[in-house]
């Protein structure tokens, strides 16, 4: 009879840790690949890379950094995933070379599920000329909560149907264009104010709940054939509070019985960074053992497991102890490694270990399995359209290698300028105008991105020469009389003049009492109360005419007397659209229903 479960060898226990690392992607730490990162992706055979803009700097020095994760990750013969967050307006980690798409809730705006395959054709397009193959969008939540920092414009609003019908649209632009898709985060982040980058979110909902309304999206992603789903680092009830608070990342309630024999997905499913801290709070409760902390999402139902942070250089001790293994130590052990592991070896002694093991022959299963799916994956990334392009010359991207900005993200920009007061209170400001633009920036925690604004009050400053603007003001307090006063937030290279052009950015803070100040609102979630209350008693105390809301649709603090303009992004072309409606040169649309 065989024994259910004898001690595993050490060279087991490496051989398994070995295999689960194909089912990884993991960052890279800047503008070119480093020796021991290349010898990482040349050993371990990872799933592939994923960049952010730590890693953008030229089009040819991003082409030489995928040329080389290409070439030192050939050795099985597959083309490895290099993939990037590039939404749209925050998340936009490609910006620098290919522009900013417009931002989910724009696209929403417009009414036109059309344009989100247009502007997905668009972008997917300028990654594939980069060597990029994967893109971790769209962003299938909804927009429930409203004091979310994680959705938002991000999204494409409240309505399940009409999200999934601009998912749909979105990754059909994608697959048009030669680039994977990946829709996130499952089973739905909208109903959740928390922010998984910094807690574990708890969403007291029922699964009949979840099924009518959060997986409607999902399901339309599945069906127009999304090549990945991204899960969440969210904790959902189903109706029991008192129910251990397991991430769905970690949940086969969500990954094996949900989202594979419900909805039917057969595609790969990824984790969230695991780095976050809803994937934290979890794992680092399961340590020890070979399937241990965030690779018991392996186990789970994930197929990948996405670190975002890059290979470390050296691995750090606790406390005041000096580094365990230094970038040379690590260097000589996987040049050793090299020389004793036989990987024609590796899978026969697996499987006679399996042979005495059931466990061992259980998670092998599952591995192959999850295995398969990721090389069927890569495979149809060797399909892509690739074709190569001239690399331009220099280290510095030319303004010939990509157009600026794209019609398309202009069309979008011009049709989702958003009013929510009555056009008569926006008079037509003429060039000659004078007025001092006062960012008011909310964003919680320091893990979240934030909107380029000096790009969106730059824009506005070029269309209005007379119009400058402050650095961003993060908070309130009051004077010596009692009057609120903003708090501004210190000097730094944000408020460096834009283009090279002093006249417009103020570098003192002070605001003139006889000045006509216009608040630039970017709000990632809802601010606390009394931020709001003391932001609405500046505008009504300065006599504000209206106010720019940049971010999150958050208008509810504003004085019915003042107007409202809801842009919905900050980038170039969202200014030029904006600034445009105030100079009475177009109009506004009136809100669409489930967007603002």
């Amino acid at each position: 009879m065989t024994e259910q479960n004898p001690p595993i060898s050490s060279e087991i226990k490496f051989h398994m840790v070995r295999k689960i690392e194909c089912h990884k992607i993991v960052g890279l730490a800047g503008l070119e690949l480093l020796e021991h990162e290349a010898k990482y992706l040349e050993f371990h055979r990872i799933a592939g890379v994923i960049l952010f803009g730590t890693n953008v700097e030229s089009f040819s020095q991003v082409r030489d950094l995928v040329e080389s994760v290409q070439e030192r990750m050939s050795g099985d013969g597959l083309v490895p995933i290099v993939a990037v967050d590039h939404e749209g307006d925050f998340v936009g980690e490609l910006k620098k070379l290919i522009g900013i798409p417009p931002s989910a809730m724009a696209i929403a705006a417009t009414g036109d599920p059309e344009l989100a395959y247009d502007v997905a054709l668009e972008t997917g397009q300028a990654m594939a000329k980069l060597g990029v193959n994967a893109v971790f969008a769209p962003v299938a939540d909804l927009f429930l909560d409203r004091s979310s920092p994680v959705t938002g414009i991000r999204t494409f609003g409240r309505d399940p149907e009409i999200v999934g019908e601009f998912v749909a649209s979105t990754i059909r632009g994608f697959r048009e264009a030669g680039v994977l898709t990946c829709v996130k985060h499952f089973p739905g982040h909208g109903g959740s104010g928390g922010d998984s980058h910094e807690t574990l979110p708890v969403i007291n909902k029922t699964m009949e709940e979840l099924q009518a309304v959060d997986y409607v999206p999902f399901r339309r992603a599945i069906e127009a054939g999304t090549d990945m789903v991204m899960t969440a680092h969210v904790a959902y009830t189903l109706g029991d509070e008192a129910a251990a608070k397991i991430p769905a990342s970690f949940d086969p309630k969500f990954l094996q019985n949900a989202l594979r024999a419900e909805l039917g997905f057969e595609g790969v499913i990824i984790t969230d960074a695991l780095e976050m801290e809803g994937a934290r709070v979890h794992s680092r409760e399961k340590y020890g053992g070979l399937m241990g902390g965030a690779e018991r999402s392996l186990v789970a139902g994930s197929d990948i497991l996405l670190y975002a942070a890059p290979i470390p250089v050296r691995i750090e001790g606790t406390g005041d102890e000096n580094p365990m293994i230094a970038v040379e130590v690590m260097q000589t052990i996987i040049e050793t490694l090299h020389k004793v592991v036989d990987p024609s070896r590796v899978a026969q002694k697996l499987e006679k270990a399996a042979e005495n093991h059931e466990g061992v022959r259980n998670l092998l299963k599952i591995l192959d399995a999850s295995e398969a799916r990721i090389v069927k994956m890569r495979k149809s990334a060797s399909q892509l359209n690739t074709a190569r392009t001239p690399k331009p010359g220099g280290n510095v991207i030319s303004l010939g290698d990509f157009a600026s900005t794209p019609p398309i993200y202009k069309t979008v920009a011009e049709r989702s300028i958003v009013l929510l007061r009555d056009p008569e209170s926006f008079i037509p400001l003429g060039k000659d105008s004078v007025c001092l633009l006062l960012p008011v920036e909310y964003v919680p925690g320091q893990s979240l991105k934030r909107q380029d604004l000096d790009v969106f009050l730059g824009g506005l400053c070029r269309m209005f020469p007379s119009w400058k603007f402050v650095r961003p003001v993060v908070g309130f307090d009051r004077d010596e009389n009692d009057a609120v006063r903003p708090v501004f937030a210190p000097p730094s290279v944000s408020t460096a003049p834009v283009d090279g052009e002093d006249s417009h950015p103020v570098r003192s803070p002070e605001l003139p009492d006889d000045a006509l100040i216009v608040p630039v609102f970017s709000s990632r979630g809802v601010p606390p109360d009394p931020f709001l209350d003391r932001l609405a008693e500046f505008v009504e105390d300065r006599h504000v005419p209206f106010v720019i809301v940049t971010a999150w649709p958050v208008t509810s603090w504003i004085p019915e007397s003042v107007g409202c303009l809801v842009t919905l992004g900050a980038s170039g072309p969202v200014a030029a659209a904006a600034g445009a409606v105030l100079a009475g040169e177009t109009a506004a649309r009136e809100a669409p229903e489930g967007i603002v």
